[in-house]
């Protein structure tokens, strides 16, 4: 998709990545456009597929404790079909927040939450380890969140 975004776009939507609660009129203050213009962008920006979902986050203080792992897969299988199997299959599952095919020693990356040990257990021993394209994996268990975040700079 090959969208032009004018001074005007790149101020709506970074208000709106920041908090897509953001009201048109709100944003009417801060954006020389009518809240009625703000609003047909952000229609089109939706239509057109730039804005994909709009979503909470939770804060994982007040969400209760949840324990956070990066798991990096590395694939015995290579080929397009096995790749597009395992990250499928890890796409599927509620508790991974991200995939991400990556370079380098590992195939993919995934960061994944869990409210309890044996969930991450369970979920490693049913999604991964037996899965015939896995060689081998590695967790990486996070300590602290410090920043967290799906913005774009635009």
């Amino acid at each position: 998709m090959d969208l032009q975004l004018d001074r005007l776009d790149v101020r709506i939507l970074s208000a709106l990545q920041v908090s897509n609660q953001t009201s048109a009129h709100e944003l009417a203050d801060s954006v020389p456009l009518s809240p009625s213009a703000i609003q047909r962008r952000i229609r089109h920006y939706r239509s057109n597929g730039l804005i994909t979902a709009d979503v909470s986050v939770l804060n994982p203080r007040l969400a209760g404790d949840h324990i956070s792992v990066m798991v990096m897969i590395q694939l015995a299988q290579q080929g397009l079909a096995r790749v597009a199997d395992v990250r499928a299959r890890l796409s599927r599952s509620p508790h991974v927040q991200v995939v991400m095919e990556i370079a380098g020693a590992y195939d993919l990356m995934c960061i994944t939450v869990f409210d309890a040990m044996e969930a991450f257990n369970a979920f490693v021993d049913a999604e991964i380890a037996d899965h015939p394209s896995v060689g081998r994996f590695e967790t990486v268990f996070i300590r602290r969140r410090v920043k967290f975040g799906a913005t774009i700079p635009l």
